[in-house]
């Protein structure tokens, strides 16, 4: 297995973090094709198709130059998943895309956003707690959320869960759809398509957009659109919050063969027994990590894990020092995985 992690290619500071990240150990880097939707962001301007491939090509290159794979990035396909007029325009961006995408080797592409509730920054109820020392991590609440749903504010961050109305059927549909269309430009390119569940993983309720949350619902996409370029980018912190075995969701999809790449993550709490959850440090949730990394093994998954939702440490407002600490956590453990093979 590989290390991967968060590359901010359009960062001011892009050049030295790219070298941070080789020397911390990390092996394969995502990126983000424009730089509002690096930062959870709607991107200020449209971009041109020939923007969007520039701007892959200069990661790619930073990223290579500094030794190290560019493997992940993603599109937005939001419309097409409404099932808006505007949605036709993404699937023809985006099929041009996966053929560069392909033409340059980068190999997984994570069809964004993490579904049209566009979680977890699109969803209320998360906020900051303290854990030990005092660093701080994220939280969430069903209950806040609700609390703020309720005001149906449309000049929140979260407004089109008031301006969309679909059910979970014509979602699913309309996601169908635009992968019928996206997975055969996938084939021909050689590269892999990812799905990452909605997070958080809230089941649905009132003024709430729909979301795929269970692994049947998971299931079905995969029987409605069979492929091997077609799996999960399995975010380990969001399918435990489930309250879903996690392991039995590792041996499902892992045997399978659609995890693709992984999110790590851990968490104390979930949705079903407490109604919330808090996001903390590798060593200190709910899960151990070992044994995740071992149920992963056990299906032959041998692709990437990334460090997923950066602590905050004191001081460390560029989450340089989390990022080391994620990324030697990991490093350890597989590190440790390889010895008990031997």
């Amino acid at each position: 297995m590989k290390i991967s992690a968060r590359f901010e290619n359009f960062s001011d500071n892009a050049a030295e973090d790219i070298q941070f990240l080789k020397q911390i150990g990390v092996d394969t880097v995502s990126f983000s094709l424009n730089p509002m939707f690096a930062f959870g962001e709607k991107p200020s301007r449209s971009y041109t198709l020939n923007e969007l491939i520039l701007n892959m090509n200069t990661a790619v290159d930073m990223a290579r130059k500094a030794g190290l794979e560019a493997n992940e990035t993603s599109f937005d396909i939001t419309n097409a998943f409404l099932g808006k007029p505007e949605g036709d325009r993404e699937i023809e961006t985006a099929i041009a895309l996966i053929k560069a995408f392909g033409d340059a080797s980068v190999s997984q592409i994570w069809v964004r956003p993490l579904g049209i509730r566009q979680g977890p920054m699109g969803v209320p109820g998360r906020y900051n707690r303290a854990h030990r020392g005092g660093y701080l991590s994220s939280a969430f609440s069903v209950k806040l959320m609700k609390e703020e749903l309720y005001k149906r504010d449309l000049n929140s961050r979260w407004a089109h869960h008031f301006t969309n109305d679909i059910t979970i059927e014509s979602y699913f549909n309309n996601m169908v759809k635009a992968l019928q269309k996206l997975v055969p430009a996938a084939e021909n390119a050689g590269v892999k398509l990812m799905l990452h569940t909605d997070d958080p993983p809230v089941p649905d309720t009132d003024n709430l957009l729909p979301g795929i949350i269970n692994p049947l619902m998971i299931n079905r996409i995969f029987e409605a659109v069979p492929s091997k370029n077609l799996g999960l980018l399995f975010c380990v912190g969001t399918r435990y919050e489930t309250g879903v075995d996690v392991y039995d969701q590792i041996r499902l999809f892992g045997n399978m063969g659609k995890i693709f790449a992984v999110h790590l993550r851990n968490v104390r709490g979930t949705l079903p027994s407490a109604g919330e959850y808090e996001e903390v440090m590798l060593d200190e949730g709910d899960m151990d990590m070992f044994k995740i990394l071992k149920a992963l093994k056990a299906t032959g998954y041998d692709g990437t894990l990334s460090p997923d939702h950066p602590t905050i440490f004191s001081g460390d407002d560029n989450r340089k020092a989390t990022t080391a600490w994620d990324t030697g956590y990991i490093r350890a453990l597989i590190q440790a995985l390889e010895s008990e093979g031997r």
